[in-house]
């Protein structure tokens, strides 16, 4: 989710997820390595490692109102791969420099829908949090949210929250 990578000249990834809050951590939480069976108070602890990524400008050099950044990346848990997501983020705002993201993780038992603003990444580690705002399959009802962190250009740590 290197949604936040760098637009241009400025850092941003996706999993856009970037960045506003720090990671929230549950000592009650149940065993984050559980991809399957009910949603509910599950937590998954992924790690996203950039495949592609393109950025987009609307006005040359620098960021601008509607720059986006695209791409995808693989998802492992455990140092196994367990899918992948897509992300699209779009630059809403110049001060403070903000994106509206959408991303889809693409899992064995359904996708998880990913959605909302995210600082633009100026240096890393930049800390994120996202809305879960639905699925498919296993995660049809998936609510809740998503922390993580932008380990560098190529790698963000997520944990999502599913609530």
């Amino acid at each position: 989710m290197r949604r936040f990578k760098v637009l241009g000249p400025v850092a941003g990834t996706a999993l856009a997820a970037v960045l506003a809050c720090a990671p929230l951590t549950y000592a009650s939480a149940p065993a984050p390595n559980t991809l399957g069976g009910d949603d509910k108070g599950k937590v998954i602890k992924l790690v996203a490692l950039l495949r592609q990524s393109a950025s987009i400008p609307v006005n040359g050099p620098g960021l601008s109102l509607g720059d986006r950044q695209v791409g995808n990346d693989e998802l492992f848990q455990n140092g196994q791969r367990v899918g992948s997501d897509g992300f699209v983020c779009t630059v809403t705002s110049l001060s403070p420099d903000e994106r509206e993201c959408e991303i889809t993780l693409h899992l064995p038992k359904g996708d998880i829908a990913i959605q909302g603003l995210a600082p633009v990444i100026q240096s890393f580690p930049t800390e994120f949090t996202l809305a879960i705002t639905g699925g498919t399959g296993t995660y049809r009802n998936a609510r809740g949210f998503v922390t993580g962190t932008n380990v560098n250009s190529t790698e963000t740590d997520l944990t999502l929250h599913l609530t």
